[in-house]
């Protein structure tokens, strides 16, 4: 029995929810367009309401999209769980044929169980639906490939275990080394080797929050890592290093938060299902659906 239950529900660690990612967009008009009216996402009413930044709700985590100009796109990969990809392919088709995403690098390719789509903002994404691999929720952010370059891998596991007590290993992914570091259940940072011109993330960053909030803040600040005064229950480092002395291993900001944190497990608003709406433009979608399926979906998001 004790077998059967570490298998089915694997130790989380350190690191106990991956909260939001973060990168700068120069548009929210075409955020809009794309997370909400796309994808089915829905905008935070709450926090990041105005006009100089957007919080996007999946789940229980968040895309938080500050609209400060345009920047290289995000050169790695994010991973949703959706709970019906049917509905996303004929919103984001009907979106496409009116043309919302001309002259932007949106391309989308749907298989069985899963969507390829690179968003008008450049950055890829991988959707799966929610029966096809183990999530907690219908909805959320499962994982983040970030490409790093050779040599690095076990320094990165070595950083997230040490510091942030996370679970970690290398392993093979699609065929490429990477290194996989536990951010929540079922949630995963996979660091992919990958050669590229550049590995600069400009503005993007992660948040997750932690068990051992201040040791990690102090272990931080030591190593010369910590960007601000670390005060309150959240901290940014701005490398990930080598926890024995510093050294610089690879350039991506963490944003850190404690479990006290206000946003820590914050229940978010989610409109799935997207059932049938009053407005002509969204039934159109949903008859088109309809049609192909031979009957409306529908369902409770738990």
């Amino acid at each position: 029995m004790t077998e059967h239950l570490s298998k089915t529900f694997p130790e989380v660690g350190g690191i106990l929810h991956l909260d939001h990612i973060n990168f700068q967009v120069s548009d929210h008009d075409l955020a809009t367009i794309f997370f909400i009216g796309g994808l089915g996402l829905t905008r935070d009413p709450f926090r990041r309401a105005d006009e100089t930044n957007m919080g996007v709700n999946v789940g229980l985590q968040q895309f938080h999209l500050p609209r400060r100009g345009a920047t290289p796109p995000f050169p790695g990969l994010v991973g949703l769980i959706v709970p019906d990809l049917d509905i996303i392919r004929l919103r984001l088709t009907r979106l496409n044929k009116l043309q919302k995403f001309k002259d932007t690098p949106y391309k989308a390719r749907f298989e069985n169980n899963a969507a390829n789509i690179v968003s008008p903002f450049g950055f890829r994404m991988r959707l799966h639906s929610s029966k096809s691999m183990p999530f907690l929720r219908p909805l959320g952010i499962g994982y983040i490939e970030i490409p790093v370059p050779s040599g690095v891998l076990e320094h990165i596991v070595k950083f997230y275990r040490e510091v942030f007590h996370s679970i970690t290993q290398i392993e093979k992914r699609n065929g490429s080394r990477t290194a996989s570091v536990n951010v929540g259940p079922f949630q995963k940072l996979f660091f992919v080797e990958k050669k590229l011109a550049s590995y600069e993330l400009y503005n993007f960053h992660i948040s997750f929050h932690i068990t051992h909030y201040n040791t990690a803040r102090d272990i931080i600040r030591e190593r010369g890592a910590l960007m601000g005064t670390g005060e309150g229950e959240v901290f940014f480092c701005d490398k990930i290093f080598n926890p024995e002395n510093g050294d610089h291993i690879f350039s991506l900001t963490n944003e850190v938060r404690s479990v006290y944190h206000g946003d820590y497990m914050r229940p978010l608003i989610n409109r799935w299902p997207i059932i049938q709406e009053p407005f002509s433009d969204q039934a159109e979608v949903m008859l088109d659906l309809e049609r192909e399926l031979g009957f409306m979906p529908g369902g409770k998001l738990s």
